[in-house]
């Protein structure tokens, strides 16, 4: 292998590596925030999912009070009045690179609203109370890519029409001069 070509191949590897690190580098900051109230504690909710139904939400939960720590524990999603849903558990865990922020890993199954149910225990001591979380739907299909999908056996089809005229085509080629010459032979006296 010539040596240019060894070096345009390590170049394009290396650029294709940086291309992947630098798309799925998201999740560095939130997409959303909320800020939450559960007794006396003042409580943030950062968003690196939006709120979507059937999809994974993850989410952090921290206090929003400079200096003071809470511990979250008995957490659970449950469905508001009007949205038909069961209870769905939720995941705390705490956050592996900051203290006193909680991973929050749920799947809703529905849109509607929802309450997250949680213990919040601080030097306040132990209150228990609910985050309202609106849950949208599954995002749109853009209207082009429906199309697209919608379009793409189109081609395949047209593709094996051309292919059975072509085939019929030819096959009454075949077949005429065939027929001709059946016809004039018994013709004998």
């Amino acid at each position: 292998m010539p040596k240019w070509r060894m070096q345009s191949t390590i170049a394009c590897g290396l650029l294709m590596f940086y291309l992947m690190m630098t798309l799925t580098a998201g999740g560095a900051s939130p997409l959303a925030t909320q800020r939450a109230k559960i007794g006396p504690y003042q409580l943030l909710l950062s968003y690196y999912s939006l709120p979507r139904a059937g999809q994974a939400l993850s989410m952090t939960i921290e206090s929003s009070t400079p200096g003071v720590t809470v511990q979250f524990s008995q957490a659970a999603l449950n469905p508001a009045p009007g949205t038909d849903a069961k209870t769905v558990s939720v995941t705390l865990t705490p956050n592996s690179d900051s203290e006193g922020v909680y991973d929050v890993n749920v799947t809703p199954s529905l849109r509607g609203k929802w309450l997250l149910h949680l213990q919040v225990t601080g030097v306040s001591g132990s209150v228990v109370g609910v985050i309202p979380i609106n849950v949208d739907g599954p995002p749109e299909i853009p209207t082009w890519l429906g199309w697209l999908i919608g379009l793409t056996p189109l081609p395949l089809l047209l593709g094996f029409i051309w292919l059975q005229v072509k085939w019929r085509k030819t096959q009454r080629k075949h077949l005429s001069p065939n027929a001709s010459t059946e016809e004039k032979a018994p013709q004998h006296p």
